[in-house]
């Protein structure tokens, strides 16, 4: 099972623990570091996550990412043809620019699920692509793998 995670869900432990939502996802974060740890989930890193996380200017945060990423066996880079698709998505779906390219990039590396804390961006998406709350991912989970 191959897994992209965005900028929002890296970064979800660093949020409001006492928002309960927060303090959640940012177990399911946990969780999931775990299953690729074991392998049993493959982690794919792209050129956008890594950009994002270049800007962030907060070094706790960016060094807790390049660690999590660090456990990506796959990498996949930024092309015209994910750029064109990324176009395709903010003019139909109306889906953010960056959060476009991120899924964009997730369908050309052809992921499982890309686990977002985005919800805007999860109601907007109607593509083949399961784009997911952490929630709803370890629900999905925990119902195909017990």
């Amino acid at each position: 099972m191959k897994l992209y995670l965005d900028n929002s869900f890296l970064n979800r432990l660093f949020d409001d623990p006492l928002i309960t939502p927060n303090k959640l996802e940012g177990e399911v974060l946990l969780w999931v570091i775990d299953l690729v740890q074991h392998k049993k989930a493959t982690l794919v890193h792209s050129a956008l996550v890594e950009h994002e996380n270049s800007t962030n200017p907060f070094p706790d945060r960016r060094s807790f990412v390049t660690g999590v990423m660090r456990l990506a066996t796959l990498y996949q880079d930024i092309d015209e043809a994910i750029e064109a698709r990324a176009a395709t998505l903010v003019e139909e779906m109306h889906v953010p620019p960056v959060d476009a390219l991120h899924i964009a990039a997730a369908e050309a590396g052809q992921v499982d699920y890309f686990i977002t804390c985005d919800y805007a961006v999860i109601k907007r998406y109607q593509g083949d692509l399961a784009v997911v709350s952490p929630l709803s991912f370890i629900h999905d989970y925990t119902n195909h793998h017990p």
